[in-house]
């Protein structure tokens, strides 16, 4: 086997070595630069439409059940919320107006199946019109939905049609069927990936995220990569790919989740696989569908086999 051959299959091995070494060191490090919110203070963001009344961080977690025993202060409230609720009628509907009652409530169906809940989880059962704090951040988390599909998502595939997958981002993609969402190898803000690196921290971060990105989505540095050289040669589609996936889970964790809440990352969605399992019809129509990409072959992951060479 020749130099070249064995270059990249060692370059993958010492680099993940010293990404597994180095990553407890990684981690206080970003701990003692980043954010982590203050739960002695309230949290109000426009992003999540909680403006009208501060929400407290572990509120804005959306951790739920909501506490049906506690009264409705309707000054705290929009007026299109009723005093007297009536079933079977949409009252402050503020996000999918376009759906009528029976369509509402069968999105609501899909939402008690993929965060495995009930309705009391976000709603007050007496009043469903009535906006708890479990449920504004929820009506958040539909207009996230709807501007990752927009923003990221439809571009990709727009733009890099051989290797779209089948399907958009909704609940089911991150949930999993578990309302709380459990964090798996952490990632670092998006700008440490986009400039070259002044100090060894910064190039840290990069070996972090690099090393998350491979153990979420179960691939190796060729998956991406042209070992040759790591930051000039950026030009196969997975590596462009994988740069807007970075900015959408950088979007998502600085637009539209509290400081509080810990960051989703690219495990959260793709769970070991190159594309997620689990994803849904279209942006506004949560019915979960198989994930499929639309042409399979261009996912093989070039450094599958020890002797696959550096393309």
């Amino acid at each position: 086997m020749s130099m070249r051959r064995l270059l990249g299959p060692l370059v993958i091995v010492l680099t993940l070595a010293v990404a597994g070494f180095s990553q407890p060191l990684i981690e206080r490090a970003r701990a003692a630069v980043l954010p982590t919110g203050n739960a002695a203070q309230p949290y109000t963001s426009s992003a999540l439409g909680i403006d009208s009344a501060a929400v407290t961080p572990e509120q804005a977690k959306g951790v739920g059940p909501v506490d049906q025993s506690a009264p409705l202060d309707f000054s705290t409230q929009p007026k299109s919320v009723p005093h007297t609720y009536v079933p079977g009628q949409l009252y402050n509907v503020q996000v999918w107006k376009q759906y009528s009652y029976g369509q509402l409530v069968g999105q609501m169906a899909n939402f008690t199946t993929q965060l495995g809940v009930q309705c009391s989880y976000c709603h007050n059962v007496a009043n469903f019109a009535y906006d708890t704090p479990t449920k504004k951040v929820a009506r958040a988390m539909i207009i996230m939905e709807q501007n990752v599909n927009t923003q990221f998502i439809d571009g990709v595939k727009k733009q890099y049609p051989n290797y779209a997958v089948a399907g958009a981002v909704g609940c089911e993609t991150c949930h999993h069927g578990q309302a709380k969402i459990d964090v798996k190898y952490n990632v670092v803000p998006v700008q440490y990936l986009d400039y070259r690196y002044k100090t060894t921290k910064q190039a840290g971060y990069a070996l972090n995220s690099m090393y998350s990105a491979a153990k979420s989505l179960g691939v190796n540095c060729l998956f991406c990569h042209n070992t040759a050289d790591f930051i000039s040669l950026q030009y196969y589609p997975t590596n462009q790919i994988a740069h807007k996936m970075w900015q959408m889970v950088d979007t998502i964790n600085h637009q539209y989740l509290p400081a509080s809440v810990k960051a989703v990352t690219c495990y959260t969605c793709h769970q070991g696989a190159k594309w997620p399992s689990a994803l849904v019809t279209g942006g506004t129509d949560m019915t979960p569908v198989e994930a499929v990409a639309a042409h399979p072959e261009v996912h093989t992951n070039p450094g599958g086999h020890l002797d696959a060479g550096v393309h």
